[in-house]
Formats: C-alpha cells, sequence, structure tokens
C-alpha cells in the first residue's frame, strides 16, 4: 500500500491555498506557513504520532526477527565432586599393548573441572502463524504512518483555526479601541452641548452609557487576543506577533464539490482505517494458523572437556523438529481475531464515510460562508454610511443623540461582523483543503 508521508511544504502549500486571491498586507503576525511549521516539530499530538509510527516500524522487525535464523552461544562450567577416567586403551578394540608407541592415554570422562560451550543454530521452515503476525505488525506500521498524517492534518486545522481567529480578534480590538475613540468623543460633545443648553443630561447619561458599553468591548477583545495567542503558542510552540487588520477575500468559488472527492481514498484517515483492518485481517489469519504446525531446523556445536566415550572434545549435532499445539484456546482466539476484524472494518467503511461528508459539509461551508461576507459587507458599507449620515445630521440640529448612539453602536457591530465573516470564510476554504490533502491545489485552483 502507497502510503501518504506528511510533508511540511505540501501541508504548507495546501492551507496557503485557501489565501491564493485574498490581499496579503504586510501583517505583524508571523504567516500561518510558520505556525504549521512549528507545530510540527513541537506540538505533542505530532510527537506522539511520530513515536508511535517509530514503535510499529520496530514491531515489524521484531515479527520480522523471529522468522529469520537464530545463533545461541552457551558456555557452562560444572564443579564435580568426583572425577571419572578410564585408559583410552579399553576404548579401542584393536589396542595392543604389545606394539611400540601404544596408546596408553587416560581419557576423562567427567573431569573435576568441567568446561562446556555450546553454539546453536535454530532456522525455522514453516511457520504460517509467523508469517502472517508479520503481516499484521507490518499493515499497522502502514496504519501507524497514515495516523501521523492524519494527526498532522488534525493539528494544522487546530493552528490554522486559532491562527484566523486571532487576527480576527485582533481587528476587532482594534474597530473596538476606534469605536471606544468615538465614544469619548460624542461624551465631550454631549457635554459642550449641555453647557450651550442644546442638550439634557439624558444625553451625557446615554453617551456615559455608550462609552462604558466600548469600554467592555475593548475588555472582551483584549481578553480573546490574549486568550488566542496563548491557545496559538501552545498547539504551535511559536509565540504570535502583534497582527494587523484582517484581510478581506475576493470571495471567489471552489469549483464542482466533485472535484474535492476524487481522491478519498489517499486521505490519511481512511489509508489508516483501511491499513488497521489489513492488520485485523492478518491477525485473524494468524489466529487461524495457529492449527498448523511449525518446523524449525537446529544445528548444535559441543566443545568440552569432557567428551565421555565420543572421544571427540568438539563434534555437532543437527535436528529438525516438528511442533504442533492443539488446545482449546485456539477455536475462541480464531473467533475473537475475526470479529476485531470485522469491526475494524466496518470502522474503515465508517471513516470513509465520514471524510466524504467532511468534505461535503467544508465545501458548503465555503459556500454559506462567502455569502455571509458578502452581506456582511453590505451591512458595514450601509451601517458605516448611516453612521456618517447621522453625525452631520445631528450636528445640524436633526438627529437626537440616542439616534448618533445607536448608529455607531450598528457600524461597529457590523465591522465585527465583517471580521468574522472573512475569519470563517478564510478557515472554511483552508479546512477544506486539509480535509482533501491528497489532492492537489491545481485540480481545485
Amino acid at each position: 500500500m502507497a502510503l501518504p508521508r506528511p510533508s511540511l511544504a505540501a501541508m504548507v502549500a495546501l492551507v496557503s491555498g485557501a489565501l491564493v486571491t485574498v490581499a496579503s498586507p504586510a501583517w505583524a503576525l508571523q504567516p500561518l506557513e510558520a505556525f504549521l511549521a512549528a507545530a510540527k516539530d513541537h506540538n505533542p499530538d505530532v510527537r506522539v504520532a511520530k513515536a508511535m509510527a517509530e514503535q510499529r516500524d520496530a514491531e515489524v522487525d521484531v515479527a520480522t526477527g523471529g522468522l529469520l535464523p537464530s545463533l545461541t552461544a552457551r558456555g557452562v562450567y560444572t564443579r564435580n565432586q568426583y572425577d571419572s577416567t578410564i585408559p583410552r586403551k579399553y576404548l579401542d578394540p584393536n589396542f595392543d599393548p604389545t606394539k611400540p608407541g601404544a596408546d596408553t592415554t587416560i581419557l576423562s570422562i567427567v573431569p573435576t573441572d568441567q568446561l562446556d560451550a555450546y553454539a546453536r543454530l535454530s532456522v525455522p521452515l514453516v511457520d504460517v502463524g509467523g508469517w502472517e503476525r508479520r503481516s499484521a505488525a507490518k499493515s499497522s506500521w502502514q496504519a501507524s504512518i497514515a495516523e501521523q498524517a492524519a494527526v498532522g492534518n488534525d493539528v494544522a486545522r487546530q493552528v490554522t483555526r486559532r491562527y484566523y481567529q486571532l487576527l480576527a480578534d485582533e481587528s476587532v480590538l482594534r474597530s473596538a479601541k476606534r469605536n471606544l475613540e468615538v465614544s469619548q468623543q460624542n461624551i465631550q460633545i454631549a457635554r459642550t452641548r449641555k453647557q450651550g443648553g442644546t442638550a439634557s443630561v439624558l444625553d451625557v447619561q446615554r453617551s456615559t452609557a455608550s462609552m462604558a458599553l466600548a469600554q467592555q468591548d475593548v475588555a472582551s477583545a483584549t481578553l480573546s487576543v490574549a486568550t488566542g495567542r496563548r491557545a496559538l503558542e501552545t498547539l504551535s510552540g511559536v509565540m504570535p506577533e502583534e497582527a494587523d487588520t484582517f484581510p478581506m477575500d475576493d470571495l471567489h468559488d471552489e469549483g464542482a464539490i466533485g472535484n474535492w472527492t476524487g481522491s478519498i481514498e489517499k486521505i490519511p484517515s481512511v489509508v489508516s482505517a483501511a491499513a488497521s483492518a489489513e492488520a485485523a485481517d492478518a491477525s485473524a489469519s494468524a489466529a487461524t494458523a495457529a492449527w498448523l504446525p511449525t518446523i524449525t531446523a537446529n544445528a548444535q556445536e559441543r566443545v568440552t572437556n569432557a567428551p565421555g566415550f565420543a572421544l571427540n572434545t568438539a563434534y555437532y549435532a543437527l535436528d529438525v523438529t516438528a511442533t504442533w499445539r492443539l488446545d482449546a484456546q485456539i477455536p475462541a482466539n480464531q473467533r475473537a481475531q475475526r470479529a476485531a476484524a470485522d469491526a475494524a472494518a466496518a470502522r474503515a467503511d465508517k471513516t470513509k464515510r465520514l471524510a466524504e461528508d467532511a468534505i461535503f459539509e467544508d465545501w458548503y461551508q465555503v459556500r454559506a460562508a462567502i455569502d455571509r461576507a458578502r452581506a456582511a459587507r453590505a451591512q458595514l458599507a450601509a451601517a458605516t454610511s448611516a453612521a456618517d449620515l447621522t453625525r452631520d445630521r445631528f450636528g445640524g440640529g436633526m438627529q437626537t443623540e440616542l439616534e448618533v448612539l445607536q448608529s455607531q453602536q450598528e457600524a461597529f457591530r457590523a465591522d465585527v461582523s465583517r471580521i468574522e465573516a472573512d475569519a470563517d470564510l478564510a478557515y472554511a476554504r483552508a479546512a477544506l483543503r486539509l480535509d482533501s490533502a491528497s489532492m492537489s491545489r491545481e485540480t481545485h485552483e
């Protein structure tokens, strides 16, 4: 199975594609790519996924090692209370003591200090269960690689969401501060007009209340910026700088939805679930293979100072061993592993459907966000024009202080709505690319 290894450059390209037609002012806040790159190395979830992939890779080597020849070396020292010897002549039926140079060697059968060295080579010849367990370990490793990519996508999605939310919060804070400045000007005007006899105490109180509301808006926006900075730093390990105004999207369409759903099988979460199903199926096959015997060939070399009646201090032995185990646990384990495989296959089907649903939802989120952003801009333009007109008419004595304050608040709320709509749209575009990360940008644009 071809696995999608997560690439920082590919991930950045996918997310950055959401802003290809958005105006790009010189933001003081670091670019999104900087946070994505840092999260790839510092985010705990990413690090856990990477470690799990390395563990699964090692487990494949462990399973493979069990199918390869193994060499065992062993040394033994034995202190015997009594030794045992025998003249060599008694072991040689052709021994003639009258011949010159006759062998009169005394052989040690059991020496007082006995030394033995063994070298044993084992070669598995037939181990169907071991083969299937290695296949399961390999599939689990493939699943962990895909899961690593899926976790990377999830973290990138969180980072992207926090990034755009922080941009929006910074813009809202600036708008709230501008609104506070206008409120402060209004209260000065109301006090001046009261002194001139053209405004009442009620007008001053209304202006004061409006300024207090604006101060609350600034406080809330300041809190959102502070918590947003902290959250983004937690996800990525990078301290965000101060941001400028949120850029305005050009409201372009994302094309047909079919362009985004053509490679569902390549999405990391789908690949991971499919590989997990393969691993479970291999484990079920390994459980079935437990009915079969295993065959192993062994070769052993022994070196000793107690050769016994063999007469040779070094000799080898060869054997082939067939092991066949039958017990009541095998059918029970077979049923359990098969049920686990069926459950994994069902989860793989569910994951694929959820991936399709996510792309479907993202695509329609973009469409809805475009409509909301367009409406929010129209609302902002109308509210801003109305506030300017009300302020001018108020200067001419044709509008009340209450109407000025109401139009000012409506303009501020409309500005906040525009910022939030653009932030939601930017994130929706990025989420669409992240949820269909296996597809190329050229296909979509």
